[in-house]
């Protein structure tokens, strides 16, 4: 363990003491200034949950991705030889993602209390918090996959563009939008000769982001249901999986590291 907290504490390092490191935090910075100073008579309780959530759980996911291409040197032999396996060092990236996109987002969510049109209570905070960990947590697992240090030759841009389908069906669930695959995929009737058959597959895509669904109902509306008390708690076991497919990856990979 003590090994773990030191590597975090030298990613953390390395991190800042460049100029990647800086930009995050006017990253933050600049999120702050246009996503809540900007809005006139201030930010109600739905707006300051999601959308302080959802930028810093993608900036965990970034960040995951900068801090491992960053490790992905052979300088890193040698922290990587004195860990007992590989999947520690995968550890200490997602854990130096966490820790930076939790830190600035309740840096941004201190500074925007002023800014919210209803007080925040202690119940609110209760709400919320488990939701926002268990996003970050996910983001930063999602992120490893992204990087250098566990991809297998497949494209990031598959990985972004998969990112990318699942941000825009939530934003179709959450504005009441209906998402009909046979209405997205009826340029390609060759394919399947009856598009409109694809219900399966809408069906199967609620049911994958049911758990982020039912975190942002949370979110937005405060207070858990039966249902919706499940879903942080499936979303950092979501996260587990993942990680531990990185890490796999990771272990059997043959670990040839550039020089600076």
């Amino acid at each position: 363990m003590k090994r773990l907290w030191a590597l975090v504490r030298y990613l953390l390092q390395d991190l800042f003491r460049s100029l990647t490191g800086m930009l995050v935090v006017v990253a933050a910075l600049v999120f702050y200034l246009m996503a809540m100073v900007s809005v006139k008579g201030g930010v109600d309780r739905d707006y300051f949950a999601l959308v302080i959530g959802g930028f810093f759980a993608i900036l965990a996911l970034v960040l995951a991705v900068v801090i491992a291409d960053r490790a992905h040197q052979a300088s890193s032999y040698l922290l990587i030889l004195r860990l007992p396996s590989r999947t520690p060092f995968l550890a200490g990236v997602a854990l130096a993602a966490i820790a930076v996109s939790g830190l600035l987002a309740v840096g941004v969510a201190l500074l925007s209390i002023p800014r919210l049109v209803t007080p925040l209570t202690a119940g609110m905070v209760l709400d919320i918090v488990p939701v926002w960990a268990s996003w970050l947590v996910l983001g930063a697992a999602l992120g490893l996959h992204m990087s250098e240090l566990v991809r297998r030759g497949w494209s990031r841009t598959l990985l972004y563009a998969l990112l990318a389908f699942i941000l825009f069906v939530l934003n179709q669930r959450q504005s009441g939008v209906p998402v009909d695959l046979a209405d997205r995929f009826d340029w390609i009737p060759h394919i399947m000769p009856d598009p409109a058959r694809w219900a399966w597959a809408t069906k199967l895509v609620d049911v994958i982001l049911w758990p982020i669904s039912a975190a942002i109902r949370v979110a937005r509306a405060g207070g858990y249901g039966l249902l919706e008390s499940l879903a942080p708690g499936v979303l950092l076991l979501l996260a587990a999986a993942v990680f531990g497919l990185a890490g796999a990856l990771f272990e059997r990979k043959d670990l040839i590291l550039p020089e600076n």
